[in-house]
């Protein structure tokens, strides 16, 4: 088992050649872009292009998988819940106080589907550019140092500690903890030692990156912070920004024109 999970996915492909920047803007502009609309297929269709742009990027299937697996519980219930306290429309079933209609069904799946496409932009972000050069890009944009690296830790050791955690209860489980037996207050109990073991090797490993912060001269004041590698702006980046504002603005015509606004239908009715 694996305790250093890394979401970022070491590739040469086209996009993680981009500055990050770039790729920050684009999941500014893609997110708010969605919000804009309701339309069921171009949720959809949003959600294929994104899947299609991390397959471009190679990155592998299993990270994919566990992504449609975090997601799994919003698919499951946001149509439900929607068909069942918003109702609108021809009803196509009854039963009982619950009406099932298809334009309820229609905007619960598209609130779904938005949801699922915001989380596979910000993932297109995070599979695709390092620690590094994430903390570059946003204080690049302002955003002070200290801040950058919170954001940078966060991403690489929350996964870290998730993978921890499974260690340890498979070694635990190796032991003979029984974990399933018994109410829920006895499971409670025998979870435990499970969680001290984690709590320790947590603070070993936050006391080891202090101490290489530390070493590092972390919050040093009144010296220049330098970099062996800055982030450059290409002709490909510039391009591509130019497409993304371009892109965003002609979103942003169809919605003042009215289409994509319907959940089931492309044009005004």
């Amino acid at each position: 088992m694996r305790t250093a999970f890394d979401v970022y996915v070491e590739r040469s492909s086209w996009i993680h050649q981009l500055d990050a920047r770039v790729k920050l803007l684009f999941v500014l502009l893609a997110s708010l872009a969605l919000t804009l609309f309701s339309n069921l297929f171009f949720m959809l269709a949003a959600l294929v292009l994104v899947q299609a742009l991390i397959a471009s990027a190679h990155v592998p299937r299993d990270r994919l998988v566990w992504v449609w697996k975090a997601m799994l519980p919003v698919n499951l219930f946001i149509p439900v819940l929607w068909t069942v306290f918003y109702p609108e429309g021809p009803v196509l079933y009854e039963l009982g106080p619950v009406s099932l209609t298809p334009l309820a069904l229609s905007r619960g799946l598209g609130v779904a589907a938005r949801l699922d496409a915001i989380a596979f932009i910000g993932f297109l972000w995070l599979f695709t550019t390092d620690q590094r050069s994430i903390v570059r890009s946003l204080v690049k944009i302002g955003l002070p140092f200290e801040w950058g690296l919170v954001l940078a830790i966060s991403l690489r050791y929350l996964p870290a500690f998730q993978g921890l955690y499974t260690l340890v209860v498979e070694a635990q489980q190796a032991r003979a903890l029984d974990l399933t037996s018994g109410g829920f207050f006895r499971r409670l109990r025998a979870r435990l030692p499970i969680l001290v073991a984690v709590i320790i090797s947590a603070l070993r490993m936050a006391d080891k990156l202090a101490r290489a912060l530390e070493c590092r001269a972390l919050g040093l004041e009144g010296v220049q912070r330098t970099y062996l590698h800055d982030l450059q702006f290409t002709r490909q980046d510039y391009v591509l920004l130019v497409a993304l504002l371009v892109g965003f603005f002609g979103l942003v015509v169809l919605r003042v024109l009215g289409l994509f606004t319907h959940p089931l239908y492309v044009f005004p009715v």
